[in-house]
């Protein structure tokens, strides 16, 4: 090795034990942490694109901030932690070793007029009394004495105290390593490895069904470890799930089988949800019952080393209960339609797809946004089920809806909600359509009809041509409004026709009724780098308090005789941190050896 390769390799291992090198990669570590922390991980491709938009979900993609903890940079940085904090131990730790369990026999009054605290005390009486004084003095105040051999007529003494503080730093960058290596073990490196190569490549399908996913993206059980989600109906198993990669998916095989047995949810009296839990029966492949277990936010189950958490919940495998009322001829009769989330039919003759996107059982918004008055404590509205659409004509940007199962209740009378936007836009404005007296909007759309057909038949706006069409229509459809009822429901069906001025669409579609069937969102995870990082906190913990509690407090004494029956002490010490209080602990400690009596001839302590 010539020279110039020997000054270069002297020079890299010089900034790989540094300290600057140290703070700046955990400093690192500790942002990309903070990013992972606040940045949610391993979400769906839309939930980003909704949640920044394009542009800024193709810049935190390029950085690969969907999945920090797992990402090449993160882990490089990471095991050059590991590299660089596991040298500094392999050079450090050697001599601290030594030098905690070295014996301090070699010194002298030289040696001791060096530390940093020094005191010089004439005392009355032998110097073999003092001497013992001072050992039985020492042992009290938890040092651990060592008596040296005596030099000349002079007697030493060496006590030391906190010996092990070197453990503090030992354990502290110990931890350091364990965590970096438990984070190292639970990125699954073999995977990542495989995916750089190619060897691995996730599905960019999302709507593919978990049967129709191709072998080769399967996942064996046997990783080292993965995180993913599935989304169980209640009654059905799955043996498998979904881990998010980048913007695709690999579908990972567990090693047993999940069945949803139950799902619950409770509610706030507002109607926010308060918990929701599942039932689920962990089985073996053969088909055997490892354990039935519920499982709540929070409260994960653990089989086999995989920890199964309650992340969300949907009604997806509803059956929603439609009817669809034509506005070009609303004397005609609704239609009805059964559908799910994620289904789509053809309605307006024919002439509009719309299709049922998400159906949310609980939707709770502030009581002044639909009109209500706050109540102390309950600021909140639980609206009930809603169900959101996407209607969309050949030509034209598609329109989102959303209707409501249950009626809101307001001013004496019930509405039915219909809400509506274009896609492109943000806020959404509403349709109020008063309820009839047997339930339902058919009598406000027949009402419509009826309006409809008089204005053809000659007759001109007014508010008796209003009340007398309405009464017609309650007379040949067999339902009546009692004087005020009557008067509301007229004002609101005005007030509403005024209003479907600006809705989009030639149709209707409201919910009449709803077959609930839940389904659960899992979130599985096997982490067996955990256990390593939690012995590393215990470490850093066990660590740390050394450091802070537990200094190296050093006392080296000579005894010697002086003229006229007096003995001269010689005292010096040193301590691992905060010299000013270990400078008036040592300065006590003189006190009492001297008992009060003492001529201090010199008192020094050196910064």
């Amino acid at each position: 090795m010539s020279l110039h390769t020997g000054d270069r390799l002297a020079a890299f291992w010089n900034v790989l034990i540094s300290m600057r090198l140290a703070v700046h990669l955990l400093l690192f570590v500790a942002i990309a942490s903070i990013v992972g922390t606040i940045l949610p991980q391993q979400e769906s491709v839309g939930n980003y694109l909704q949640q920044f938009g394009p542009f800024w979900y193709q810049v935190f993609g390029n950085l690969d901030l969907y999945d920090v903890y797992r990402c090449g940079w993160y882990m490089g940085i990471v095991a050059f932690l590991v590299l660089s904090t596991t040298s500094c131990v392999a050079r450090n730790t050697p001599h601290m070793l030594r030098d905690m369990f070295r014996r301090d026999t070699g010194f002298n009054a030289r040696t001791i007029d060096s530390r940093p605290v020094h005191h010089e005390v004439s005392v009355a009486g032998s110097a073999a009394i003092v001497y013992e004084k001072a050992v039985v003095l020492l042992k009290d105040e938890g040092y651990r004495v060592k008596r040296v051999p005596a030099l000349d007529d002079t007697l030493l003494l060496a006590a030391q105290k906190g010996r092990y503080y070197r453990f503090g730093y030992i354990f502290t960058h110990v931890a350091i390593i364990l965590f970096c290596a438990g984070a190292l073990y639970n990125a699954n490196i073999p995977l990542k490895i495989a995916q750089w190569t190619g060897a691995v490549k996730p599905e960019q399908d999302f709507a593919l069904p978990l049967s129709k996913v191709p072998k080769d993206r399967w996942l064996s059980p046997n990783q080292l470890s993965f995180r993913g989600i599935i989304t169980i109906p209640v009654g059905q198993s799955v043996n498998a799930m979904f881990e998010l990669v980048g913007d695709g998916f690999l579908v990972q095989r567990l090693p047993f089988v999940v069945r949803l047995d139950s799902f619950r949810v409770t509610h706030y009296r507002d109607g926010l949800a308060k918990d929701y839990v599942s039932k689920v029966t962990v089985l073996k492949p053969d088909g055997r019952v490892l354990v039935t277990h519920d499982v709540r936010v929070n409260h994960p189950l653990t089989v086999d080393g995989v920890n199964i958490y309650q992340s969300s919940y949907n009604a997806g495998p509803s059956t929603l209960h439609l009817m669809s009322y034509s506005l070009l001829a609303p004397a005609a009769s609704g239609v009805r339609i059964r559908a799910r989330v994620g289904q789509s039919f053809v309605t307006g003759a024919g002439a509009y797809d719309l299709k049922v996107v998400a159906l949310k059982v609980d939707n709770v918004v502030p009581r002044k946004s639909v009109g209500l008055a706050a109540r102390p404590g309950h600021e909140m509205v639980n609206l009930g089920p809603m169900a959101r659409y996407t209607v969309a004509q050949h030509g034209r940007p598609p329109i989102v809806l959303k209707t409501f199962l249950h009626p809101l209740h307001h001013g004496g009378l019930a509405y039915e909600l219909v809400a509506y936007r274009p896609e492109d836009a943000d806020g959404f404005h509403f349709l109020a359509l008063p309820v009839g007296a047997k339930g339902g909007v058919s009598l406000f759309v027949h009402y419509l009809g009826a309006l409809e057909n008089a204005a053809r038949h000659g007759a001109v706006a007014s508010s008796t041509v209003f009340q007398r069409t309405l009464t017609r229509l309650e007379q040949r459809r067999g339902v009546y409004l009692p004087g005020e009822q009557n008067r509301m429901f007229l004002r609101a069906s005005l007030v509403a026709l005024q209003s479907l001025h600006t809705y989009p669409l030639p149709f209707l579609v409201l919910m009449r009724g709803l077959s609930l069937h839940w389904a659960a969102g899992l979130e599985m995870t096997k982490y067996p780098g955990m256990s390593i990082v939690y012995f590393a906190c215990a470490l850093l913990v066990g660590g740390i308090f050394v450091l802070f509690y537990v200094p190296r407090k050093r006392i080296w004494l000579a005894v010697g005789k002086e003229p006229f029956g007096r003995t001269k002490i010689i005292a010096g010490g040193d301590t691992s941190r905060d010299i000013e209080d270990f400078s008036q602990q040592f300065g006590e400690i003189l006190e009492k050896l001297a008992g009060g009596e003492q001529d201090r001839t010199q008192e020094r302590r050196r910064s």
